[in-house]
């Protein structure tokens, strides 16, 4: 797929992967919702949903997540 923004996100299933991090105020912070297909990740803002999403092919979200977790000694 050329325009990853051509593939239709309407029954996508969004997920909140944070687990809904509060600050003192019971307020959410910084969470994303996720959304994927087989050629796709789609990432949004939890606490703006009808914004445009980000979408990023499945190697460039790996290459991300890799280099999150390295640069956080997190094992993955």
């Amino acid at each position: 797929m050329d325009d990853l923004y051509e593939i239709d996100l309407s029954g996508a299933a969004w997920v909140k992967p944070c687990g809904g991090n509060s600050d003192d105020n019971g307020d959410e912070e910084s969470c994303v919702l996720v959304a994927g297909t087989r050629d796709m990740v789609a990432v949004r803002d939890s606490k703006n949903p009808a914004m445009a999403e980000l979408r990023f092919t499945r190697s460039e979200m790996d290459a991300f997540v890799r280099h999150y977790a390295r640069e956080n000694n997190i094992m993955i």
